[in-house]
């Protein structure tokens, strides 16, 4: 899968741009299904996490296109850290057409 939504600081003009900017991918207008919370705990209190929930409210955010996306995603988890999960998501463009994307939730650390 090369595609990666992006709802956070991960986004253009946001604090931590720098991680996927020397990619030189492709940016599309987007939105999941979710509630997004403030991390409240841990080294990334007061950063966003989505809690995916198919009836639940759409979140807008950004897909991130990327030819090698995969070739990057060790390197994209051990920034998120213990407090993000990467899982697999169907979101959609700006014209309700389906998109297929990784995506870092908030992790359930009481699985």
């Amino acid at each position: 899968m090369n595609t990666l939504f992006v709802y956070g600081t991960l986004r253009p003009n946001q604090a931590n741009e720098h991680i996927l900017a020397p990619l030189n991918g492709r940016w599309q207008k987007g939105y999941v299904h979710g509630v997004v919370h403030t991390l409240d705990w841990g080294p990334d209190i007061g950063l966003p996490a989505i809690v995916l929930d198919p009836i639940a409210a759409q979140v807008e955010g950004l897909f991130f296109i990327h030819d090698q996306l995969d070739a990057h995603l060790p390197m994209l988890d051990e920034f998120e850290g213990l407090q993000y999960e990467r899982v697999e998501v169907q979101g959609f463009d700006d014209n309700g057409q389906p998109i297929d994307a990784w995506v870092y939730i908030m992790k359930n650390l009481h699985d």
